[in-house]
């Protein structure tokens, strides 16, 4: 092989790896972390929840309700069979601007947001039992965005409700 179809060869190589690599793990701009409340929650008692995302410097992603046609809104819910019951989810004041990729006016939040999630504990709590906190999002720069992105986050319910 001459030493110009190696580099060929050697380059198509690095660009198929880099590709699939890509392809296989896709960036997430948010970074989700949940906090637990100041006290242990009796069983049957509501308790609230603070899930807060964490955006990458020139990264957006957007709130809870979103005009008919625009952006993927971002929903939270609970994983099915959770032992927690989801009883609110409120957000903090959005950015109201026009979206650069949308054009069109949508709520989004930069570089941080804290969603509250108001929860009722179960009655009886089996041993180890955990929540599983679902989060669907979409991610958007100035130039493109992101397919939409589940996340779940486990929430381990020792010590949270007693």
């Amino acid at each position: 092989m001459n030493p110009s179809s190696f580099r060929s060869a050697l380059f198509l190589f690095a660009a198929t790896l880099v590709a699939s690599v890509a392809l296989a793990a896709p960036p997430t701009p948010a970074h989700w972390a949940v906090q637990g409340p100041k006290s242990p929650a009796a069983p049957g008692a509501s308790f609230t929840l603070t899930l807060t995302a964490h955006i990458d410097p020139g990264w957006h992603i957007y709130a809870l309700e979103e005009p008919e046609g625009g952006p993927i809104a971002t929903q939270i819910g609970l994983a099915e069979g959770d032992p927690l019951t989801l009883l609110d989810v409120a957000e903090p004041e959005p950015r109201m601007v026009p979206d650069p990729v949308l054009r069109q006016p949508t709520g989004m939040f930069q570089n941080a947001a804290d969603f509250t999630v108001k929860v009722r504990a179960p009655r009886s709590l089996p041993s180890g039992a955990s929540s599983r906190i679902l989060v669907r999002y979409q991610s958007c720069n100035d130039q493109i965005c992101l397919p939409p992105h589940t996340e779940t986050i486990t929430l381990p319910l020792h010590g949270i409700v007693r």
